[in-house]
């Protein structure tokens, strides 16, 4: 797949028409490309050889794996929008600038090879600008499901000292076991600071947050009474229990949500709703002024 990508650059065809060169199986003239281009004993040249040379059936099953990942771009609308300019890096790298990727659920299967190469290619240009200057904020909702970066870990303890900082959100730690798998459990040591929603019901997920919550002693009074009702003494016994029960954790309190710093130490951490805060209230204020002109229109 490398190098049909790279020969469609040389020839800046889109990916629409690199879709439709796999799902016919022809890449002679490519070859022929890269040879002209590189000579040939270059790398790109004797693999594209080498999986003509294969035999035939093992050969069809290179074509059909590599023919699935191009499923993003099988529709006419996806294939418009790969003709259009690609992004400047340069450009959005230089200023405060944003970009909003948003993938429907139905459609996120076959977006997911298209989001994260997208990202990767941004986090990896702003680590070559790091120097001068760039910076890059990956917000990422939903994040097993539309943007699942294999390389998250690598990504989220290296990026903070080259310029990329990421914010992602999870429904629960079962999400990322089913796509990262054991190294999943990890993922509270490998963001240095977490934010605990109420509404969380992976039992696991709760487990490992009242293990964080650690124990404590509570001290717990006896008395003792005389025949006639008379207090005649007492003590006082110690009772390790949980700093937070996983009902607790569940259900949250209202108004509130649970914190995690870089050293793990847990708080309950005040919520601010956004109408009540001046400037995201001033957000909110203008979305619904544009809603209410784009229906007017």
């Amino acid at each position: 797949m490398a190098p049909l990508l790279h020969a469609t650059a040389l020839r800046d065809e889109t990916l629409g028409q690199l879709a439709s060169r796999v799902d016919e199986r022809r890449c002679d003239d490519v070859v022929h490309d890269l040879n002209e281009r590189y000579g040939e004993h270059h790398p790109s040249v004797s693999l594209l050889r080498g999986v003509l040379a294969t035999e035939e059936r093992e050969r069809s099953s290179i074509w059909s794996t590599t023919s699935g990942l191009f499923a993003g771009v099988r529709t006419e609308a996806a294939r418009a929008s790969s003709r259009e300019a690609p992004l400047d890096l340069d450009a959005f790298l230089s200023g405060p600038h944003q970009l909003h990727i948003v993938a429907p659920s139905r459609h996120q299967a076959v977006t997911i090879p298209l989001v994260v190469g997208l990202i990767e290619e941004l986090v990896h240009a702003t680590y070559d600008r790091h120097e001068e200057g760039a910076r890059l904020l990956l917000a990422l909702d939903e994040l097993a499901n539309v943007a699942p970066l294999p390389r998250l870990a690598s990504i989220v303890s290296e990026g903070g000292g080259q310029g990329v900082l990421t914010l992602a959100c999870l429904q629960d730690l079962s999400q990322a076991r089913s796509r990262w798998g054991t190294s999943a459990e990890g993922f509270l040591s490998l963001f240095p600071t977490t934010v605990v929603l109420p509404g969380i019901a992976d039992r696991p997920t709760l487990e490992m947050l009242r293990s964080l919550a650690g124990r404590s002693l509570y001290a717990t009074p006896t008395l003792q009474f005389g025949p006639k009702g008379k207090r005649a003494g007492g003590s006082t016994s110690w009772v390790e229990r949980d700093r937070a029960s996983m009902s607790e954790l569940a259900h949250g309190r209202p108004g509130y949500a649970i914190g995690l710093d870089a050293s793990k130490q847990m708080k309950w951490v005040e919520l601010t709703p956004a109408y009540s805060h001046p400037r995201f209230r001033g957000y909110l204020e203008r979305s619904e002024r544009e809603r209410g002109s784009s229906r007017e229109r």
